[in-house]
């Protein structure tokens, strides 16, 4: 259904362009630039009311067209919001959830955008624009589908300075063409790291060497929302600071680009979009990040439109979404249509409020809001049936033996370690890793966790040789050597832990994997015996270098067995559920959950839910995509990006 759609529009936009050329006076079109600053809160610019001056090249943009107030993204991530904005469909469409999800082998594997949607590159460049796109997220690379419809996609760790560039570049190569060109900046992404000029700007009196000064932020996101490390007032001014300082950093590099472009003369020719795929959690709810709530800090984005020539500055009240951008930019360049897109024109006559809907997704969770005025409800689903095992030949949850496996948990009373969370890991390191706290001193050894660990005679004095001697009954410590003998490790290397790191945690490769049944297995590492289950984190390993990126696609995961298609999600089928419901006029940080208290507002907005789902379920929503794997310099970057820990 969906290629014979493709067919049937493409043969309309033929007939567009081929009715201009007999005519021969195609109408002027304008160029179309689509700006989108990835994690950019809308309430931390100017233009929306911040007391600070983060976006003062921003502000004038939407001094000089029109400001969207309650624009909403329909996904808290990158992964499935792109998709959104290229396709004017949700995410239960296009099918693209997951950035870094464990495959059946084990390696980290990526939802890929499939061809068989139209894409708005496609439309422009099947209108006769030339296409380009110029992005920094190692989520969006050309082979996970994203690069459909351009004639250039350049991806890399660009600054926004480097996109500007490079996309001037390009567009001096055939100036007179008119161009749809898409730019993905991620200078306000974690980890914040701008110029130390515009830290400066925005930094609290006084020194600072407190979390966020470290040079390396790889973990850290994990660490702060697991609770590991804990944040003062200090702190969380730091954090504001230094991400205000990101924004300030990225609006400056638009400002330049924007007069680059206005020296051209090619500013007042083209209409110009900035918007953001979400926004960004700074403890707003306890968590820093995004991707896993669905509350006003991620989903409210910034949305300015600049016509050719400009206008007087407007602003307009009314909802706007990510689903708009793609319908909003062809209509104002004339570009055909195809059918069956969720989105509408912005600048066109409304015919009633647009549906505010979102909705984010896991491998075992999946949660959706509405916002009808003032009031938003939130719907949070969780399989609580059997978990299905991902590689059932291999072992239980895709684990078996000669994997290298990180475990973290909890030691049960019979010595045992309930697993909280498994990270599969690159296999070539054979020495086991410990942490854990010491039970008691047996002569120069320390036990840990059941292990004895013994000093390695050549160990080196700065690796710990020394410091084995100065540990307690209940001090942390982690050892690295190689087994010998059960339970007894020779280390090489060991140190303190912070109390941030006070985790029992072991990582070897596994020697069994036993399951137990659908949704329990026990494995073992260096003797110690490991319980996984069903409510165990499990994360994908991390490919070797050389590894080949995205390369055949794996299949799609069966649709029959999906707990979260519309209909088992109205049936609740298998779903454990919780409802949240805010007033956000009198609670706009949404603190207190009235699901309880105001029954009429809750029941309405349930209600609006419920039949976006039936209307879901009746266009044949909940495909699911087919994904690839990730080679090891994208999980890197994807490290950086606080999304691999």
């Amino acid at each position: 259904m969906l290629g014979m759609r493709r067919i049937a529009w493409s043969l309309a936009a033929c007939l567009v362009l081929s009715g201009c050329a007999r005519e021969g006076t195609p109408p002027a079109r304008p160029n179309v630039l689509l700006i989108l600053v990835d994690a950019l809160r809308a309430d931390h610019l100017g233009a929306y009311g911040y007391s600070r001056a983060t976006s003062p090249n921003l502000d004038a943009l939407a001094a000089e067209g029109v400001l969207f107030e309650r624009a909403w993204s329909q996904a808290p991530w990158t992964k499935p919001s792109i998709p959104t904005l290229f396709t004017s469909l949700y995410p239960i469409q296009h099918g693209v959830y997951e950035g870094e999800t464990p495959g059946s082998a084990g390696f980290l594997e990526s939802d890929l955008l499939g061809e068989e949607f139209l894409t708005a590159a496609e439309a422009f460049r099947a209108a006769g624009f030339r296409t380009g796109a110029f992005v920094n997220n190692a989520h969006l690379l050309p082979a996970q589908g994203f690069a459909q419809g351009f004639d250039v996609y350049e991806a890399g760790s660009f600054d926004a300075a480097e996109i500007g560039r490079r996309f001037l570049a390009w567009l001096d190569g055939a100036p007179q063409q008119p161009f749809f060109a898409y730019l993905h900046l991620l200078d306000a992404h974690w980890p914040f790291q701008p110029a130390p000029a515009f830290v400066e700007r925005f930094a609290p009196a006084g020194r600072y060497d407190g979390v966020f000064a470290q040079e390396s932020w790889n973990g850290l996101r994990d660490r702060i929302n697991d609770g590991r490390v804990r944040l003062d007032a200090r702190d969380r001014e730091e954090l504001v600071a230094r991400h205000d300082a990101a924004i300030a950093a990225v609006d400056d590099a638009i400002g330049r680009l924007l007069a680059a472009l206005r020296e051209r003369g090619a500013l007042d020719a083209t209409f110009v979009l900035l918007t953001a795929d979400h926004g960004e959690e700074l403890l707003d709810h306890g968590r820093v990040g995004h991707g896993g709530t669905l509350y006003e800090e991620v989903l409210h984005v910034p949305l300015i439109l600049r016509p050719p020539g400009g206008a007087e500055g407007r602003r307009v009240g009314e909802p706007a979404r990510v689903l708009d951008v793609f319908p909003t930019l062809a209509a104002a360049a004339g570009v055909p249509l195809p059918p069956g897109l969720e989105g509408r024109d912005l600048l066109a006559p409304g015919d009633g409020e647009r549906e505010l809907v979102a909705e984010t997704r896991h491998q075992r969770s999946y949660a959706l809001a509405t916002r009808l005025g003032d009031w938003k409800y939130l719907r949070f689903y969780r399989a609580v049936g059997p978990r299905a095992l991902v590689a059932p030949e291999a072992g239980s949850f895709g684990l078996a033996p000669g994997m290298r496996l990180k475990v973290k948990g909890s030691l049960a009373a019979d010595g045992t370690l309930v697993a909280e969370k498994v990270s599969l890991k690159d296999p070539g390191d054979v020495d086991v890793e410990l942490s854990g706290s010491v039970s008691a001193r047996v002569g120069d050894a320390l036990r840990i966790a059941g292990f004895e660990a013994i000093p390695e005679r050549r160990i080196d004095p700065e690796k710990g040789g020394k410091l084995l001697e100065t540990f307690a009954v209940g001090d942390w410590v982690k050892v690295e050597g190689k087994l010998e003998g059960p339970r007894r490790l020779v280390v090489d290397s060991i140190e303190a832990l912070p109390e941030s790191d006070r985790e029992t945690v072991i990582e070897g490769i596994a020697e069994t994997v036993a399951p137990v049944s659908d949704a329990q297995a026990r494995l073992a590492i260096a003797g110690l015996e490991i319980r996984v289950s069903g409510e165990t984190r499990i994360k994908g390993a991390e490919p070797v270098a050389g590894d080949a990126s995205t390369s055949t696609p794996t299949a799609a995961p069966d649709v029959a067995s999906d707990p979260f298609v519309p209909t088992r999600l109205l049936s609740r089928e298998g779903l454990e559920v919780k409802e949240e419901l805010y007033d956000l006029a009198s609670d706009p940080r949404e603190t207190r959950n009235l699901a309880a208290d105001s029954v009429t507002e809750r029941d309405r907005l349930r209600a609006r839910l419920d039949a976006w789902l039936e209307r879901m379920a009746a266009r044949g929503a909940g495909r699911r995509a087919e994904r690839a794997k990730l080679d090891a310099a994208t999980v890197e970057e994807l490290r950086g990006l606080g999304y691999v820990e």
